[in-house]
């Protein structure tokens, strides 16, 4: 009798779990885990942002050790005109370590430091714009007027390579490589550049740069109309040098923006020309817009207009970048209002990207928390899906009451156009509450005031890590999908194409935690949970039924839209039971039958 109590309590304990999920809808979905990691940040990297220092990231294999590493662009929260260091952070085998002064301070400018001059540098990409297949650094600067243009002007760091012993040279300032910029009426004059991107543009294999400009701030700080540059095309010679190009190659209309938030530099319509995306706000233009490459004179953009295709008037931040698998460009798109995405349709008449309509993103709690900047996509739980991220403090205001949002991606089906983005959280208790928000280690509190989110292997485990730089300082994440366990797979699935797993940690340990997940069934239905505490192979509903003899049925769950369900299951230390257990929809007047599995729990 002892024995026979001692094997059906894994089964209620499973059965509490689940019903406790699904009283509280949603909410608990571990479907991605992160564990902040303060050693992996080198000493004092964590200072390198705070409640005056905004930054941006960009990050690739400088050195070619095969390890990732991180340059940061700073400058004051908002539009302000105090000027900083930009910081290179060396990936000593998984350590973000500090060796500006090391690898980052030589010029060819007498008395310039190369990142240790102070400037206001607004962005950081990284880009071999010299083609010797090291990655080279190009930062982009406002806010600078009556400056030199060494300090006024985007600067590019040439990447020296290693001296043919293997051993790194870092990187130089070389100020030849950015021609001084001048206004239409020829005055010579300093940049705003909030934004910008590289790609090339030209069809030479040449990264070329698009410049995105603002005038004035909400901070006060007016622009002569006289010394406004708007937008500018500079492009590259094939050596790393650039010219100004943008009066050839765009018209006046396409190059004007009132506060150019962001650009992109992608191929919209599949041409094999890569088009310019960019974003206006506070004044005319305002909203997102497309402009179209000419694949037959590639870098004339004059015949492609100027397409809005952003489907708010509000939007202060995207990216573009699949969502749907469907290889269509998507937007994932940050609003004053409410952030969302649109999902591209196709193409018009004219070869220009066509996308649906804005698709709110959701939440199991509490909401979208107004302004926001900084859009990511990055398939955090290695599922083939783009998940978003998007950080919360404005590029032109100061305050870092908002959080980060990090949306889980649920689709299944290649093409889905009733894609649905949610922001998971463990707890009900609204945006800035209790319990992780969005994924598992993360808590509202190590979200707010952030300013961008690099989302890349820092750790070479395979899985995307996440650096933050937020207002309280830098914060390193690490990625735990890929030491997550899965439970056995016995088999048997069918008839439908109804697929269960439970994924996360060893249910056999104290305080663990995995994600119970049923996809590619019927939408919108009840579904049964069979399980059993042995397994058999009996024929049932033109399937075959695993979980035998059956000892207990758990109903009350309904699929979503896209055919899918989750809920989280926690274990316990103690004597490992197996669970056998399979999942059983309704699908019209049949049943959809899951595979089954073998559920190792702790008592």
């Amino acid at each position: 009798m002892h024995m026979h109590t001692a094997r059906r309590f894994p089964i209620a304990s499973l059965v509490l779990a689940l019903a406790a999920a699904g009283a509280s809808a949603q909410t608990g979905v571990a479907w991605v885990e992160f564990a902040e990691q303060p050693d992996t940040l080198g000493f004092g990297v964590a200072a390198v942002s705070d409640v005056n220092t905004d930054v941006d990231f960009a990050t690739g294999d400088l050195d070619q050790d095969g390890w990732l590493d991180v340059v940061v662009a700073r400058k004051a929260q908002g539009s302000m005109l105090t000027k900083h260091a930009d910081v290179l952070l060396m990936n000593l085998q998984g350590v973000l370590t500090d060796q500006t002064a090391l690898y980052a301070s030589a010029s060819d400018v007498p008395g310039d430091q190369g990142f240790l001059t102070p400037c206001v540098h607004t962005a950081v990409k990284l880009a071999d714009v010299d083609m010797d297949g090291w990655l080279d650094v190009i930062f982009s600067s406002a806010l600078s007027d009556g400056d030199p243009k060494v300090i006024s002007h985007p600067r590019v760091y040439r990447n020296l390579a290693d001296d043919g012993a293997g051993d790194w040279q870092g990187l130089r300032f070389e100020n030849g490589r950015i021609p001084q910029l001048m206004t239409v009426a020829g005055m010579a004059v300093a940049p705003r550049f909030a934004q910008f991107d590289a790609g090339d543009v030209t069809g030479d294999g040449a990264p070329d740069l698009y410049f995105v400009d603002f005038d004035s701030t909400e901070t006060g700080i007016t622009e002569t109309s006289s010394w406004d540059l708007n937008d500018r095309l500079l492009v590259n010679d094939g050596n790393g040098y650039f010219f100004d190009a943008s009066s050839g190659s765009l018209t006046l209309a396409q190059l004007k923006s009132a506060f150019g938030l962001n650009a992109r530099i992608i191929d919209l319509n599949g041409d094999g020309a890569q088009d310019l995306v960019k974003l206006s706000y506070l004044a005319n233009p305002t909203g997102l817009f497309a402009i179209y490459n000419d694949p037959g004179n590639l870098g004339s953009f004059l015949a492609g207009g100027l397409q809005s295709i952003g489907k708010s008037g509000a939007i202060d931040g995207f990216t573009v970048g699949d969502l749907n698998g469907d290889a269509l460009p998507d937007l994932a798109i940050a609003d004053c209002a409410s952030d969302g995405f649109q999902l591209g349709q196709g193409h018009d008449g004219l070869n220009h990207l066509t996308t649906g309509p804005k698709i709110l993103f959701q939440y199991v709690t509490g909401g979208d928390d107004g302004f926001a900047q900084n859009v990511v996509l990055s398939d955090l739980d290695l599922n083939g899906w783009n998940d978003v991220l998007i950080t919360d403090v404005d590029a032109d205001l100061t305050g870092c009451g908002r959080r980060m949002h990090i949306y889980h991606n649920t689709g299944s089906v290649p093409g889905e156009q009733d894609l649905v983005i949610k922001e998971e959280s463990e707890l009900a208790t609204g945006a800035q509450g209790a319990g992780w928000k969005g994924v598992v280690g993360i808590s509202a509190a190590k979200e707010r005031g952030t300013y961008a989110v690099a989302a890349a292997d820092f750790d070479l485990d395979g899985d995307p890590d996440l650096l933050v730089g937020r207002c309280a300082g830098m914060s390193y994440f690490q990625n735990e999908t890929i030491h997550e366990t899965c439970q056995t797979d016995l088999g048997f699935g069918g008839p439908g194409t109804a697929t269960l797993s439970l994924c996360g940690d060893d249910l056999t340990q104290a305080g663990s935690l995995a994600t119970l997940q049923l996809e590619g069934a019927p939408a919108n239905q009840p579904l049964v949970l069979v399980l059993s505490l042995t397994a058999g192979a009996a024929p049932f509903k033109g399937g075959t039924l695993v979980p035998v003899p059956i000892l207990l049925l758990v109903s009350g769950f309904v699929t979503d839209g896209a055919g899918a369900f989750g809920t989280p299951v926690t274990g316990a230390a103690g004597t490992p039971v197996d669970i056998i257990m399979q999942a059983l929809v309704k699908d019209g007047s049949a049943w959809a039958i899951s595979n089954a599995l073998d559920v190792l729990m702790g008592v």
